[in-house]
């Protein structure tokens, strides 16, 4: 860029070719400083185009000291070609380097720093094959300056030239606004740390520009080396006084965008006709489709509890059919300046957890208010009887009495068991990925000791076991074992018979836990069926619920069918994999 005519060059004063010489020696080496320490923390975003960027300006600087000094054209233009390196790189360093700081990742892919690097690539093919084509200079001669301590190439550009120009302004004047924008919202720390920045980058141009207008009046010595002097300070100062590469600011957009893409909560974007157009990635696990096919479908199509009638900020809970899981939806609506309706947020919140936990503390409550009451109650009346007995010297009322003692007493033990079951199977919810699965046969086997250990009565059958691989998680066992146990537990047989089969089918296991019983209660099943429990709709115990919540936490379901012949036939249906033999 360093145009020279004799008339012009020899009205520069000495003083200030000494200036500028002094400042583009400076530039060099304040340059090159930058790049070290910028390249010691390339592991920082931004550290790497920085780098490059210092080492391109000194590159530049240091090369047109050279250029300037040596005296023969032929080693002036070997000189200046090596120096187009510094002068093609810097513009596309500094556009990396502000996208890199402003979190642009789009503009720091492989393919984008290709793509910048293109027509650089080209004139620097260019220049060094200037000789065949002249795209970049026409014609080249050796002016005096400084009462001809040092020569200035006199160059007359060509084409390709003005083209690079105009291309190099674009990148640090696009880099520059990059990091205005991002420091509009910035703290004043990081206000002061792109201002420092962005100034020292406008300070080549600004030279480069004011070389390019006196090249119309005559030569003129090239001042973009010796503006470099004032970037390699910015870029110190920055470094020094604001932590520039120690920390680096989160542009407020993207802090947004990240905070909505890894929310927990799916979020719809909709407009005023309630139609899809933006999601996040949870909204796209949930209903299990890509974002492109689920944009443009109605709300209604995907969540057919929603009505576009139930108000901003009013939470509708529904379960969605292809899981297991409840939903609180939110909807919130966007307005314009002018307050008019843009569109809406629709917000699902997966309640199952907090749903699950009021369902507990509803049965807790009424077990400790109705259960645990009633059975303390009947312990103290028929131990008073037992001692009006033995007053009465009635040994044998006092032995029946003693006896339905006994019975409560195990009532409130058994109470006591379900409730130390519920606390492990909460343990066992919370531990969340760290459950480990197991051979479904291996569960249900154990299930079956375990019943037949407590009640050696019983007979379990386990029909049609699944192969060995078919596994999940640990908390089948308990499922069956309750199962198991309600089935004994309420049979009039005094040697009760329990069949349990097993069929696999598309990833789903399908287990049937059959007895002889006379059958549940309809009403044990009513609060069980409508998933809460009320005054007047509760059940007598916890054993049906324990299996809900194992069946729920097993992401499964659970019924409860009369069969025709007499006794109970629950279904359990639950989610499975299979275990590869090298997982063993």
């Amino acid at each position: 860029m360093d145009i020279a005519s004799v008339a012009a060059i020899t009205t520069h004063p000495i003083s200030f070719l000494s200036l500028a010489l002094a400042l583009t020696a400076i530039a060099g080496v304040v340059s090159l400083g930058v790049a070290v320490y910028a390249w010691r923390r390339r592991s920082t975003p931004g550290a790497v185009a920085l780098a490059v960027l210092s080492l391109a300006s000194g590159w530049w600087s240091l090369g047109y000291l050279v250029e300037l000094v040596a005296e023969d054209l032929s080693t002036k233009l070997l000189v200046a070609n090596l120096e187009w390196a510094g002068v093609l790189v810097a513009p596309v360093a500094w556009f990396i380097f502000a996208s890199n700081y402003s979190g642009r990742d789009r503009y720091t892919s492989i393919p984008s720093i290709i793509a910048a690097s293109l027509l650089p690539m080209v004139a620097f093919v260019a220049v060094w094959t200037n000789s065949a084509h002249h795209l970049m200079w026409s014609t080249v001669t050796i002016d005096p300056a400084s009462r001809g301590y040092i020569t200035i190439l006199q160059t007359e550009w060509g084409p390709l030239y003005w083209v690079m120009l105009g291309y190099g302004y674009l990148l640090w004047l696009a880099g520059s606004a990059i990091l205005v924008r991002t420091a509009f919202d910035m703290p004043t720390i990081y206000r002061l740390q792109a201002g420092t920045l962005v100034v020292g980058a406008l300070m080549p141009v600004f030279g480069n520009f004011a070389t390019t207008l006196l090249e119309l009046e005559g030569a003129s010595f090239d001042m973009t080396p010796a503006s470099f002097t004032f970037a390699g300070l910015a870029c110190a100062v920055a470094l020094s006084r604001y932590d520039l590469l120690e920390s680096r600011p989160v542009p407020r957009w993207m802090a947004r965008d990240r905070v909505v893409q890894t929310m927990n909560d799916a979020m719809l974007v909709t407009d005023t006709k309630w139609r899809v157009t933006d999601l996040n990635e949870a909204a796209e696990t949930l209903f299990d489709t890509p974002a492109a096919e689920l944009k443009g479908q109605r709300v209604g199509s995907l969540v057919p509890e929603f009505s576009p009638f139930q108000g901003d900020c009013s939470p509708v809970t529904f379960s969605l059919d292809s899981t297991q899981r409840y939903f609180e939806l939110l909807t919130n609506e966007f307005t314009d300046a002018q307050g008019r309706t843009i569109g809406h947020a629709v917000i699902l919140r997966d309640v199952t957890d907090r749903r699950h936990n009021l369902q507990q503390l509803e049965v807790m409550n009424r077990v400790l208010r109705h259960n645990l009451r009633t059975e303390a109650n009947l312990l103290e009346g028929y131990t008073d009887l037992v001692f009006d007995d033995l007053e009465d010297g009635d040994l044998d009322s006092a032995r029946s009495h003693a006896n339905v003692v006994r019975t409560h007493a195990t009532s409130l033990v058994n109470i006591s068991e379900k409730a130390r079951k519920l606390g492990e199977l909460r343990d066992s919810n919370n531990a969340g990925g760290s459950i480990r699965s197991t051979p479904v046969t291996v569960q249900i086997r154990s299930a079956a000791d375990t019943i037949t250990a407590d009640y050696p009565a019983a007979t379990v059958r386990f029909e049609s076991p699944p192969s060995g691989d078919v596994v999940c998680s640990s908390t089948l066992e308990f499922v069956v074992t309750e199962l198991l146990e309600n089935a004994v537990e309420h049979t009039l047989s005094d040697e009760p018979v329990v069949t349990v089969s097993a069929t696999v089918e598309d990833e789903t296991l399908e287990l049937h836990v059959v007895d002889d019983g006379p059958g549940i209660d309809p009403s044990e099943l009513a609060a069980i069926e409508a998933n809460e429990e009320t005054p007047l709709q509760h059940g007598s115990g916890l054993g049906l619920w324990l299996v809900t919540w194992g069946a729920d936490q097993l992401h499964g379901e659970v019924s409860f069918d009369q069969r025709d012949e007499g006794g109970t036939d629950a279904v359990l249906r639950i989610p499975i994999h299979r275990r590869r033999l090298d997982d063993r």
